[in-house]
C-alpha cells in the first residue's frame, strides 16, 4: 500500500465534497497498522496524521488498530494527536465492539478517564463525543463527566461550550424518567 497516494486520493475527493468511503481488506489494515508502528517508533507524528485521515474515512474497521490506539495515547500528549487517536478509538475499538455485541474494553474507559481531566478544551470535546457513543457504557464515567463540566464562562470558549451541552445532554440522559 502506497500510503501517501491513498492520502492523496481521500483528500482529493474531500475537497471534491465527495464522502471517500474507503473499504480496506484485513491485509491492507495490517499495513496501515504496521506504517503506525513504525511511525511511533520513529516518533513521526506527522506521517500518523495520514494514517488518521485513511481510518477515519473507511467504511469498515478492524480491532488490528487497538494496540497501537492505545499506545499513541501514552506516547503523545499533543491536543491534534489525541484528538485524531480518539477518532480512531471511537471507530476502530468502541463501534467495533458495538458491532460484536461487546462491551467497550475497560482500558479505553480508563484512557477517556484520564482525557477528561486533560487540559485543552477541545481534547474535552472530543473525549466527550467519543464517550457519547458508548451508550450505556459512559455512566461509568458519570462523576468525572460532571466534575469536569465547564462553568458559566464557557461561552466564550466554542470547545467548552460544546462540552458543556454535551454534558447537559447526557446528564438529561442519565436523569430519572418520571
Amino acid at each position: 500500500m502506497n500510503l501517501n497516494e491513498e492520502f492523496n486520493t481521500v483528500i482529493s475527493k474531500l475537497k471534491k465534497d465527495e464522502r471517500p468511503h474507503i473499504k480496506y481488506s484485513e491485509e491492507e489494515f495490517s499495513e496501515l497498522n504496521e506504517l503506525w508502528s513504525g511511525f511511533l517508533e520513529d516518533k513521526n507524528f506527522n506521517e500518523l496524521i495520514k494514517v488518521f485521515c485513511l481510518l477515519d474515512n473507511t467504511q469498515n474497521y478492524s480491532h488490528v488498530f487497538s494496540e497501537n490506539i492505545y499506545r499513541t495515547f501514552k506516547e503523545t500528549d499533543e491536543a491534534e494527536f489525541l484528538i485524531y487517536n480518539l477518532s480512531a478509538a471511537a471507530k476502530h475499538i468502541i463501534a467495533y465492539h458495538q458491532k460484536r455485541g461487546e462491551r467497550t474494553p475497560f482500558e479505553l474507559l480508563e484512557v477517556l478517564k484520564k482525557l477528561i481531566k486533560h487540559k485543552d478544551p477541545e481534547v474535552l470535546e472530543w473525549t466527550l463525543r467519543t464517550i457519547e457513543t458508548l451508550g450505556s457504557q459512559a455512566m461509568f464515567l458519570k462523576d468525572d463527566i460532571i466534575n469536569a463540566k465547564p462553568g458559566i464562562l464557557a461561552i466564550f470558549d466554542k470547545h467548552k461550550k460544546a462540552s458543556k451541552q454535551i454534558i447537559e445532554m447526557l446528564e438529561k440522559r442519565w436523569a430519572p424518567r418520571e
